[in-house]
């Protein structure tokens, strides 16, 4: 899959939100208050929709296909690096020290069980979170 990828999108102003969507990606969009980083929501949104592409292992459509009708709107051109996005997106560990009894310890090993994956399971159980 390639890095870069330049694809149109089409902004227009309603009341005080600006609507940007991306027209030769089946129309998918988002949107900011005026005022908010407009370019760095459409760069993250196109970043995401194309990660997605690459993990589904779906072929990316063409971006030069043609310039959108913007229809009283405004086209931009929105540029995204993929490998920087990928770091942003990928879920980073930070390492705990913890203790236990040492039965458990033992029990634990004996069993070959993942202590990091244990902990992580139970605190999202504990948390209700993913």
């Amino acid at each position: 899959m390639k890095e870069n990828y330049v694809f149109p999108a089409v902004i227009e102003e309603e009341e005080n939100l600006l609507n940007i969507s991306f027209p030769t990606l089946g129309g998918i969009a988002t949107c900011v208050e005026r005022g908010e980083d407009l370019i760095g929501a459409a760069q993250e949104l196109l970043a995401l929709t194309l990660i997605d592409y690459e993990e589904k292992h779906q072929e990316v459509p063409d971006a030069e296909e043609t310039i959108p009708d913007a229809e009283g709107g405004k086209v931009i051109f929105i540029h995204v690096w993929l490998p920087y996005f990928r770091s942003r997106t990928k879920e980073v560990y930070v390492k705990k020290t913890l203790t236990i009894p040492a039965w458990l310890d033992m029990l634990a090993k004996q069993n070959e069980v993942n202590f990091s994956a244990v902990l992580t399971e139970a605190l999202k159980e504990k948390l209700g979170v993913g």
